[in-house]
């Protein structure tokens, strides 16, 4: 530059001092410029790595910003992608483990929110298969009992509903003692049982009524002595008690006098006290009794006891005693007695034949015994001896008629 203007200040003096001076003073200005480069820049290299390092951190800066306003995990892990080492790196990564943090207690709490809102074990168990370290991982865990058993409560209880007998109620107490339809069961178990005790006790009267016998409703009176029927089948009980006693007195009566004698009648009115026919039975009893008296023949057993006495010594040796006499008039008497009461029941024959006083010692113990025989025999030959028939003949082997042609 300098020799470019010296060149051109050559054609004259005048132009060459001025060229002289007009280069002097570009010198010094430029010396001048040189001395203040030397004292304020650096080398362009540097120059450019300042820039550089400048516009990274204004980058870095920047960037932060805009991570900072964004507030998300995306916006800080962006940062970091972008900027390794930059300035806000550590605070960049502490951004996104508290906002991971936040997510993950966020997410918790929607999830639990939504099991609880949702309300059932599967919803429950679906929390803690995902959450397991969760914040409600101890609740969920009791409600999903809680609710497990409160669902095989409820499952329990519909199976007992719809069978509806006092076996499945009784069987879910028994599984159930706390369950939520405790009560209600026990309430269905007494009126299942009422209704099983008033249908038994129904049956149980109709049976009564069906078979009609005083064991019939005595069994119902034992069985339910509260029973809805208990008054009735005690006044049937009564009345078939009240026919029985009439039935046995008019079978007792007839008896009676279909035998005929005192002794006959005289058994009737001790059996029947009250019988309708006890009067009569009397009378007819007093009537027999009073002809048997008439129709016996007399005996002095008072010579026949001493006589028979006398015999007895002269046999066996010893002295009479009056407790002997007294022993043979006291037989005496009572063997009287009951050829009086059974006089009719001796026939015609048997009386002429037994009734002797022509023999000697004529005695009422001999008579009796005589009539007594006599009747059992007569009784015996009237019965057939064998049997009423039909008859079986013995099988006979067929060999004994073949070996005989």
């Amino acid at each position: 530059m300098i020799d470019d203007l010296a060149q051109r200040a050559k054609p004259s003096r005048r132009g060459l001092f001025l060229q002289a001076t007009i280069i002097a003073v570009i010198a010094g200005a430029a010396l001048l410029s040189a001395c203040g480069q030397s004292s304020d820049s650096q080398p362009p290299a540097a120059q450019r790595q300042a820039a550089d390092e400048q516009a990274q951190k204004e980058a870095d800066e920047k960037a932060w910003a805009e991570a900072e306003k964004t507030g998300t995990v995306a916006a800080y892990t962006a940062y970091l992608q972008n900027f390794g080492s930059g300035a806000h790196v550590s605070e960049a990564s502490q951004r996104i483990v508290a906002l991971n943090e936040q997510a993950r207690k966020d997410a918790d709490e929607k999830a639990w929110a939504d099991a609880e809102k949702t309300g059932t074990a599967a919803a429950y168990m679906g929390y803690i298969q995902n959450f397991g370290g969760g914040a409600h991982v101890a609740q969920a865990r009791q409600r999903v009992t809680e609710l497990s058993r409160r669902e095989a409560d409820d499952k329990a209880w519909t199976d007992a509903v719809r069978a509806g007998t006092a076996a499945a109620f009784t069987s879910y107490t028994q599984n159930f003692s706390s369950g939520a339809h405790v009560a209600e069961a026990r309430e269905r178990l007494a009126a299942l049982d009422e209704q099983a005790r008033k249908d038994a006790d129904e049956k149980a009267w109709a049976d009564a009524q069906r078979t009609g016998t005083t064991a019939a409703f005595n069994d119902y009176v034992q069985k339910f002595p509260s029973g809805t029927h208990g008054a009735e089948a005690r006044q049937r009980i009564a009345a078939l008690d009240e026919q029985a006693r009439k039935e046995e007195d008019e079978k007792a009566w007839a008896e009676a006098q279909r035998s005929g004698t005192a002794a006959a009648f005289s058994n009737y009115v001790q059996k029947f006290g009250s019988g309708a026919h006890v009067a009569e039975a009397r009378q007819r009893a007093a009537a027999l009794d009073a002809r048997g008296r008439k129709e016996l023949p007399g005996i002095d057993i008072q010579k026949t006891c001493k006589a028979a006495a006398g015999a007895m010594v002269s046999l066996m040796g010893g002295t009479t005693t009056e407790q002997d006499i007294n022993a043979c008039l006291d037989s005496e008497q009572k063997a009287r007695d009951q050829i009086i009461k059974d006089g009719a029941t001796y026939a015609a024959a048997d009386k002429r034949q037994c009734m002797r006083t022509d023999v000697y010692l004529p005695s009422y113990v001999e008579w009796l015994t005589c009539l007594e025989m006599e009747r059992d025999v007569r009784k015996m030959d009237r019965e057939p001896r064998f049997g009423s028939g039909p008859w079986t003949l013995p099988r006979v082997n067929p060999a004994i008629n073949a070996g005989g042609r």
